[in-house]
């Protein structure tokens, strides 16, 4: 039996897997198009530091913020609005890659043999040593998920403005829990 894609997503509503895989799958191919778009670009550009895969899972999210927003009484199809959801997802990706603190990063080049002093510390070790993270994870794992993936945005340099959109809580909101985390954290500035 063959759905359209408002059947689908009222049975996505009602919790239903298989409608979720089935309408995942009819998607997947414009996700992984318009990701490839995104990913080919920056790679023309001389651009390093991220993968298709990283587009990739950007897509899927953004494909499951417009299943929970997607409204039927605008007057809109799916498709389109799904492709509004990728472009958005996908330009705030594109602006976080190329932040003046990732441009270092975005033109590396790799090195052919290996530099380091057999003194040396593997720097990989020093920051797996670091509680710091540790006491992060474990703060972040504490808290409601609405307040843990604020934080997890505002880290990721997403924009109050930002944050409020996808997640639809008040800039008040927000600055009480970036507020509790410097609290907590000892954070200056």
């Amino acid at each position: 039996m063959k759905y359209n894609d408002y059947e689908l997503l009222d049975l996505i509503y009602d919790n239903d897997e298989v409608a979720y895989d089935i309408m995942l799958k009819k998607y997947k191919p414009i996700i992984y198009s318009k990701a490839l778009e995104y990913y080919n670009y920056l790679k023309a550009n001389h651009y390093e530091g991220f993968t298709l895969d990283d587009f990739l899972q950007e897509g899927i999210i953004a494909f499951n913020h417009a299943i929970k927003k997607f409204d039927s009484n605008k007057g809109t199809l799916f498709y389109s609005f799904l492709l509004v959801c990728l472009t958005s997802n996908f330009n705030y990706m594109y602006r976080s890659i190329l932040t003046l603190k990732n441009r270092p990063l975005l033109k590396y080049q790799e090195l052919d043999f290996e530099v380091r002093d057999s003194e040396s510390k593997d720097p990989y070790n020093v920051i797996d040593d670091l509680d710091i993270y540790d006491e992060l994870n474990n703060y972040l794992y504490d808290l409601n998920i609405e307040d843990a993936a604020i934080i997890t945005l505002r880290l990721n340099n997403f924009k109050y403005r930002e944050i409020m959109d996808l997640l639809e809580v008040s800039s008040s909101h927000i600055s009480r829990v970036i507020k509790n985390l410097k609290e907590k954290f000892q954070f200056c500035g």
